[in-house]
């Protein structure tokens, strides 16, 4: 699978207007999946959303749970997310360290 995924070699940008950052960033992958994502992963019944903790995307942030309900009742697929501590994604990357991926369907 890791092949298939560095093979792509793809991006998505998504802009909004929303000041929410949990209603942004689901809308985020919500796009992503029906740019993307079912069309590569059409057999996934799960997605994995590794977040970093800051902010927004703090693990107690009640609003990105109910906009990712609504997104895993939509699709009909579990979601999990794995929260890395506040700020570690930016030092991942500013360390040059490979990420495979910020959205893995499984």
């Amino acid at each position: 699978m890791d092949e298939q995924v560095n093979a792509r070699n793809r991006a998505v940008v998504n802009v909004g207007v929303t000041h929410e950052t949990a209603e942004f960033a689901v809308e985020s992958i919500r796009r992503w999946w029906r740019m993307d994502g079912r069309r590569h992963y059409r057999e996934a019944q799960r997605l994995l959303i590794c977040a970093d903790s800051g902010g927004g995307n703090g693990s107690r942030q009640w609003a990105r749970k109910v906009h990712l309900q609504q997104l895993s009742d939509e699709t009909g697929m579990a979601i999990t997310v794995c929260h890395f501590p506040p700020m570690q994604l930016a030092i991942c990357q500013a360390e040059g360290e490979k990420l495979k991926s910020n959205f893995l369907a499984q």
